[in-house]
């Protein structure tokens, strides 16, 4: 027959706290069990904060606790029995604490009611804080149990929390990828890919964002009355929306140019599309083209644009007649139209300012003075090969060092 065991208050003095010692440890293991769990099934911050707050003033009597996690700025996880409001700047007074301590003096005024500072640090990184109050009943052997247990416990929650704000992180870095790439996709459609190579004309183009998108532009428009519109433009900015800003710019050209055969007041209605756009916020620089292939009369404007330059043997001009910039000002306060007859071996190179600013390792632009030189030697070549080689001296020029815009060029031989 089984003896039946004796009444706790029966047991010796030592059996007795021997016996107080695992139920203790029982209900810390039970706590530590429960919190895992829930952090391995996903809990949400509300449940995870309920089940750590029930451990805390339930199972070890804490009458008043406030915890503070850091997510990028601290934030106020969770609070019991707050007598006074505390805010989260107020974690600025608790940093330097790296050990379970009292409460500073100099912070009780703050921390009204609180006694005990729990911190959890990581790699020096303190990744949260615990006070507690309203544990005038604690001895101090209980205190010295407890405290590393509870900072053991609000290291799981802490940890939890940093991984799923991680995860999070990292989905929505994720999705922005995914949309770049959409957006890469769709700034790509936007961009002719196929540009004339006839018996009058040979273009060519080079484009690379300093982005997955980025704020440069080309096009070029052949109409009905043998003539050619291509231009050149750059956004300020840099981004999606740069690239948002460019392609409602391609869409205004595309609409407009039909309704506005005329180059000065093609440019006029773009300048109010972008104002109507940006409201000044933004502006674009753009040079436009249009060439009469058959004569090869050019008329141009630049828009405060980088001036492209004419290639002719023995000679480098830059094109400069226009205006200024598009989308700063309502009406634009001068507007002139550049015009000159190309001749047949004519060069026209348009390109960015990501081009001539291209800097080495000590900060020096790659300049004007060296692309002229690159072009001369190799405007005889056809125009793919030249902007590769242009570029391929770019790339030597900056080594290891990332572009720091976008980079476009636009070239067109006249044939005659």
């Amino acid at each position: 027959m089984d003896t039946p065991l004796p009444a706790a208050d029966l047991l010796p003095a030592d059996l007795q706290e021997l016996r107080q010692q695992l139920a203790t440890r029982n209900i810390q293991l039970d706590g530590v069990l429960q919190l895992t769990q829930a952090v391995n099934y996903n809990f949400s911050n509300a449940a995870l904060i309920e089940i750590y707050g029930y451990m805390l003033t339930r199972e070890f009597g804490v009458g008043r606790f406030l915890l503070y996690i850091e997510e990028e700025s601290w934030k106020k996880y969770g609070s019991k029995g707050l007598e006074t409001a505390i805010y989260p700047k107020d974690t600025a007074l608790l940093e330097g604490h790296e050990r379970c301590t009292a409460v500073p003096e100099v912070l009780q005024t703050t921390f009204k009611g609180m006694q005990w500072l729990v911190p959890v640090v990581y790699k020096q990184r303190s990744l949260a804080f615990l006070l507690l109050g309203g544990c005038e009943e604690w001895s101090e052997e209980k205190r010295k149990e407890l405290l590393p247990y509870l900072q053991a416990v609000t290291n799981i929650l802490a940890v939890a929390n940093e991984n799923r704000r991680l995860i999070q992180q990292q989905l929505q870095q994720q999705k922005m990828q995914q949309e770049l790439a959409l957006a890469a996709q769709m700034q790509g459609l936007l961009i002719p890919d196929k540009l004339p190579h006839d018996a009058h004309v040979e273009m060519a183009a080079v484009y690379l964002p300093h982005r997955d998108v980025g704020g440069d532009y080309y096009d070029v428009v052949k109409l009905p009355t043998e003539e050619l519109v291509f231009c050149v433009a750059d956004v300020s900015g840099k981004g999606i929306p740069a690239a948002l800003l460019m392609s409602n710019f391609q869409a205004n050209l595309r609409a407009l140019i039909n309704y506005h055969p005329n180059l000065r007041a093609l440019v006029a209605a773009l300048n109010k599309a972008v104002l109507n756009i940006t409201k000044g916020d933004k502006f674009i620089t753009m040079f436009i083209g249009k060439l009469d292939e058959r004569t090869g009369l050019l008329k141009y404007i630049s828009c405060g644009h980088v001036p492209p330059l004419l290639f002719r043997e023995g000679e480098v001009r830059e094109l400069k007649e226009g205006t200024t910039i598009l989308g700063m000002f309502d009406e634009l306060p001068f507007l002139h139209v550049g015009k000159l007859h190309l001749q047949p071996g004519d060069l026209l190179l348009a390109y960015t300012d990501g081009v001539s600013e291209v800097s080495d390792y000590r900060g020096r632009a790659f300049g004007l003075s060296q692309m002229q030189e690159v072009v001369s030697q190799n405007k005889h070549e056809n125009l793919r090969l030249m902007e590769k080689k242009l570029v391929e001296s770019l790339i030597r020029f900056k080594g290891d060092r990332n572009f720091a815009d976008d980079l476009t060029l636009l070239g067109l031989r006249y044939l005659g």
